[in-house]
């Protein structure tokens, strides 16, 4: 014969439970849930806000301007990446931002990563500016990063507004 044990609270009627020990465990799901919270919120670029009065962008003398820049957008919000230039990390890139980066000329592969990498090759011209569209699409565990190199009045008007986060160097 199986026993029951009895609980109390203050506002609920007496209940009647079989096994007290299941009484509080998180499902397995629940725990999977819990976990991929924390990876979401783990793969976040880790950015700055820039304080610096707004300028406009110019290309230094010798090299090109990359703008880079993320539309604000609901799938992946939470999910920031980092920007590597050759495989060094230039910046981040969070939801709803943008950053300037000058560049030498020549060829240059950027590239972005989460649970999978994008990269687009840019051939850099001095005194040229570029612009590059990251986002997220649906991924697996995390979202998907994607690098698209845009003309420069679409690319102009979509980093209108957006905030400006510090360039790491």
């Amino acid at each position: 014969p199986q026993e029951n044990y009895r609980c109390q609270t203050d506002n609920q009627p007496d209940l009647f439970i079989n096994n007290p020990s299941t009484l509080h465990r998180p499902s397995i799901v629940q725990s999977l849930l819990g976990c991929l919270a924390v990876a979401f919120l783990s793969s976040c670029a880790s950015v700055e806000k820039d304080t610096s009065p707004p300028r406009v962008d110019r290309a230094e003398p010798g090299k090109g301007l990359v703008i880079f820049y993320r539309e604000s957008k609901l799938v992946g919000s939470a999910v920031g990446f980092d920007v590597r230039d050759n495989g060094v990390r230039i910046g981040g890139l969070p939801n709803g931002s943008f950053f300037a980066y000058q560049a030498t000329p020549g060829e240059h592969t950027f590239s972005a990563a989460t649970e999978n990498t994008d990269e687009s090759v840019l051939t850099v011209e001095p005194a040229k500016t570029y612009y590059i569209r990251g986002s997220i699409e649906m991924g697996v565990w995390v979202g998907r990063p994607n690098l698209m190199i845009m003309n420069a009045d679409e690319g102009k008007s979509a980093s209108r507004g957006l905030k400006r986060v510090k360039l790491q160097q």
